[in-house]
């Protein structure tokens, strides 16, 4: 009887446990398309050789002519129409990747875009500020349609702004816009409204990229003797650290104060190059700990949102190195490129 009853609540746990297990199993595999999807993918742009390979050109035309990607797509006739090509391409992409992906988490694709393309919608304040001619660069529907909405109703650009997400005081000075757009982005991607299993994947992604856009702005300040504008604190870097850093004088000693941190080992490989060419060394450190930090988060989400977050930072990365490609042959500075293209 004993033995019965044994067995009827080993059946019972189990029945239980497996009720409590199912859900989250069978919410993961409906990321088992795109995540293979996303992998199967090649990083082609990322690659040294590859980059290497297409700096060779020796105009523009050639290159168009060396250029093969099953992602990327290279027309015009022009360095601006190529490199308007590639952010066409990207949005595409990422795109796609919002569309083969759950619709749960389709809003952290949008609010990525939306990051990328903050860089419109600075470019259009600053030349309303400047009193200079706003040109409508934006991908976004929402962002194109806003900038011409400022453009006919310049007075009001502010109201406009604010009535499309973007919380800008146009009274500050050119640097805190810039770093207030860029806030405003980041913001974007943390308020999100995604289920919370995949929340912390994206909470370590968009923390570390503040901590990464904090180290930027301090190393560039320091270096240029130049006003500091952080972006708050960040996954690995709190406040009082980063007051910490603030107080240093010298670049290098940022560097040796970072111990205990995973952004050590990078900057402290870039010092050499940091030596001859300056602060652009450690922001090319910087932007490799990211990729390396996107990887992470897929190895530790493999069945869920964290494959798509290395999907999209990969893409981003491959989309910056064509362009710089592209600038690079159309002015002939192949050499100045290869230092700065972030590549493996």
């Amino acid at each position: 009887m004993e033995t019965i009853i044994f067995a009827i609540i080993g059946i019972a746990i189990s029945t239980a446990v497996g009720i409590k297990i199912l859900p989250p199993l069978v919410y993961l595999s409906k990321f088992s398309y795109s995540n293979a999807k996303f992998s199967a993918i090649p990083i082609t742009f990322l690659k040294e050789k590859e980059i290497a390979r297409l700096l060779e050109s020796k105009s523009l035309e050639e290159l168009k002519n060396n250029f093969y990607s099953r992602d990327f797509i290279l027309k015009g006739e022009n360095a601006k129409e190529l490199q308007d090509s590639i952010d066409e391409s990207l949005f595409r992409i990422i795109n796609m990747a919002k569309n083969d992906s759950p619709k749960s988490v389709a809003s952290f694709y949008e609010a990525y875009m939306k990051k990328l393309d903050s860089y419109a919608v600075k470019e259009a304040i600053l030349a309303l500020k400047g009193e200079r001619e706003i040109e409508n660069k934006a991908m976004l529907e929402e962002n194109k349609e806003m900038i011409e909405k400022i453009k006919a109703n310049k007075e009001n650009a502010q109201e406009i702004l604010k009535e499309y997400g973007w919380n800008i005081n146009l009274q500050k000075n050119e640097e805190e816009i810039e770093r207030d757009v860029e806030k405003q982005a980041i913001r974007f991607l943390i308020e999100v409204k995604i289920p919370k299993g995949y929340k912390k994947a994206i909470d370590r992604f968009v923390k570390s990229l503040i901590d990464i856009l904090n180290l930027k702005a301090i190393l560039r300040g320091k270096y240029h003797d130049m006003p500091i504008y952080l972006y708050g604190e960040g996954w690995e870097l709190p406040e009082w650290k980063l007051k910490e850093l603030m107080k240093v004088e010298h670049v290098n000693e940022i560097v040796s104060l970072l111990e205990g941190t995973s952004y050590l080992n990078y900057l402290k490989n870039a010092v050499a190059d940091f030596e001859k060419y300056g602060v652009e060394a450690f922001e090319k450190a910087l932007d490799k700990q990211i990729l390396k930090i996107a990887r992470e988060i897929a190895n530790d989400n493999p069945l869920g949102i964290g494959v798509g977050i290395r999907f999209v930072v990969e893409k981003e990365f491959e989309a910056r190195n064509l362009k710089a490609v592209v600038k690079a042959i159309a002015e002939k500075m192949q050499d100045v490129a290869r230092r700065l293209v972030v590549v493996e």
